[in-house]
């Protein structure tokens, strides 16, 4: 696109705040954040959700500049919410930009997930709720192309709508970087003119599209020339709300509400809450008559004290979200059902929801035993076969994708659509996810973006696999459940200990060294009994996920040179 006037409108001039970079500048960070971003991950390309907003156009035009036109795909997901006039523009700045694009119609898939499954997951569903399927949709969507096309998905969120968490947890800002994060919405509109954004898509009024007629400043209650100077002078100056009312002439009732809103959606900018490895830690070192040595919690009194300590955290955290309880996806796994019965523990059995969702009959039969334990904790629980969804998706798809996709995309969708429904469930009867990812996947990356790691508090994370089965022995966990091989559940007789190649007794040990203690390939290999091959060989795999661990960057948040975090990673630069 052509470069276009950069000057101001009058309205934009009298925003009282001065941004630290020019559209200039935000224009080379967010290129450079792609850039980088596309060739540390070894990807091909990156996905862009086209809404013909101004913040996707803009998203789009930065990523071409970056990676190239031909290494851009666009994405346009339009429901009935969705105006002609904005897919119009979608494709108009995708065909200008001469781009790759389809045109997926979304709302087959969500007529059937409001008429078939919506009713079950939950009687209090409204449009908001309905609008956040929606998002999430998108997301699973765009992860679907970018895991059949090794790319990455590019977000087009802005740092207006962060601040005031102005977006779908796990929905819109689930995304692997985000260009525009350090761009406040005026900022977007004065790049976008750098760009050449066509006039009208810059001028129109910004909208989520989550319903017919919705706009944001509608939403949000003023304009972004209102906004953005309250947020930049309550967050980045460090203003009281007083000082900010009195600087740009506002009533202190006004910016309180958005420095409140700002404190109430910090969990939605932040990763879930997690038990430390400490934790675990502390009770291997102060348990009396234990040995000093013991990597691992075990013993009644570990664990009783174990026991004590997840129900306390999770007893807390949803205490302080003032929340109704929690929603906990439940597979018939030992680890979903650990998480399960610790809520029981730290709530009562009322406050916790189950949802059993198979895909399949290849799954459905390992569901069996997640029900027998919904109904001896005593728990409400909805369980639904999720294929009919799933295959909707994947008919709604191209042809081209779906025909491609591995078993891992499938899987990965089938994870997000949990994650889906989970939120569906816990936005309309206000509770947190709960998740049941342990340690030893959490390290390893054996999990989904945005899929089973989509929660709001990952009260397992602190412990080892063994260290899990032995709680759930303790907790009377029945021993069908703990002996069953564990499994994502992705296809037919996989398992999670076909996917590292290793039991999880040795895979915890070994990332115990590799990890907590920080012992070095070389010392691993030797104390574990394995060849320093198969110890760099989880070495990379924990580097190399570590995306999945961590928030999605902006220009600003991106390391340039990230310093070695642990002394493998050292190792295995010095190796190359």
């Amino acid at each position: 696109m052509a470069t276009s006037d950069t000057s101001t409108t009058e309205s934009e001039s009298t925003a009282s705040y001065d941004t630290d970079a020019t559209p200039a500048q935000h224009r080379e960070q967010g290129v450079a954040l792609i850039q980088e971003m596309v060739e540390t991950a070894g990807a091909c390309g990156v996905v862009v959700n086209l809404s013909g907003g101004i913040d996707s156009s803009t998203t789009a035009a930065l990523a071409v500049e970056a990676v190239g036109a031909d290494n851009v795909y666009g994405l346009c997901l339009p429901t009935l919410a969705s105006t002609n006039a904005n897919m119009h523009d979608a494709h108009t700045v995708a065909t200008e930009l001469e781009i790759a694009h389809n045109t997926v119609e979304l709302q087959p898939v969500l007529d059937m997930f409001e008429d078939r499954f919506a009713p079950e997951l939950s009687t209090n569903g409204d449009r908001h709720a309905i609008g956040n399927v929606a998002s999430r949709l998108r997301m699973a969507c765009a992860y679907y192309v970018a895991n059949t096309t090794n790319s990455l998905v590019v977000g087009t969120g802005n740092r207006t709508e962060q601040l005031l968490g102005y977006f779908t947890k796990h929905g819109d800002s689930g995304v692997d970087l985000h260009p525009l994060g350090d761009c406040y919405k005026t900022d977007v509109r004065r790049l976008a003119r750098l760009l050449g954004i066509p006039a009208e898509i810059i001028e129109k009024p910004p909208t989520a599209g989550l319903w017919a007629g919705q706009t944001d400043e509608t939403e949000l209650g003023a304009s972004y020339q209102v906004l953005d100077p309250v947020c930049h002078q309550l967050v980045d100056a460090g203003l009281s709300v007083t000082e900010v009312a009195e600087l740009l002439h506002l009533d202190p009732s006004t910016v309180r509400q958005y420095a409140e809103r700002n404190d109430r959606t910090t969990h939605k900018r932040t990763l879930p809450t997690v038990t430390s490895r400490q934790l675990i830690e502390d009770i291997t070192t102060t348990t009396p008559n234990t040995d000093p040595t013991t990597a691992f919690v075990a013993g009644r009194e570990m664990l009783l004290q174990l026991h004590d300590a997840l129900t306390a955290i999770i007893e807390t955290e949803v205490t302080e979200a003032g929340a109704s309880g929690v929603v906990v996806t439940m597979s018939g796994s030992v680890d979903s059902s650990v998480a399960a019965a610790l809520a029981v523990a730290a709530l009562g059995a009322d406050r916790v929801h189950g949802l059993v969702l198979p895909c399949g009959k290849a799954t459905e039969a390992a569901t069996f035993d997640a029900v027998e334990l919904a109904e001896s904790l005593g728990i409400e629980y909805t369980m639904m076969n999720l294929h009919p969804l799933v295959t909707r998706i994947e008919d709604v798809l191209p042809d081209a994708l779906t025909t491609s996709a591995t078993v891992r995309t499938h899987g990965n969708l089938v994870a997000r659509i949990r994650m889906l429904c989970a939120y569906y469930v816990a936005n309309t009867t206000d509770r947190l996810v709960l998740g049941t990812t342990t340690r030893s996947e959490w390290l390893t990356g054996y999990f989904t973006k945005h899929g089973d790691g989509g929660v709001d508090l990952q009260p397992l994370i602190g412990l080892y696999k063994t260290e899990l089965r032995a709680l759930a022995r303790t907790m009377e966990i029945p021993p069908t459940i703990i002996a069953k091989p564990p499994t994502a559940g992705f296809h037919i007789n996989q398992t999670d200990e076909s996917e590292p190649g290793m039991a999880y007794d040795m895979l915890d040990e070994l990332l115990w060294y590799l990890v907590d203690t920080d012992a070095g390939i070389e010392h691993t290999a030797k104390t574990c009994g394995v060849t320093p091959e198969v110890v760099e060989q989880y070495a990379h795999r924990h580097i190399q996920t570590r995306h999945k661990r961590r928030l999605p960057p902006t220009p600003a948040t991106r390391e340039t040179k990230p310093a070695a975090t642990f002394f493998h990673e050292l190792e295995l630069l010095f190796g190359e």
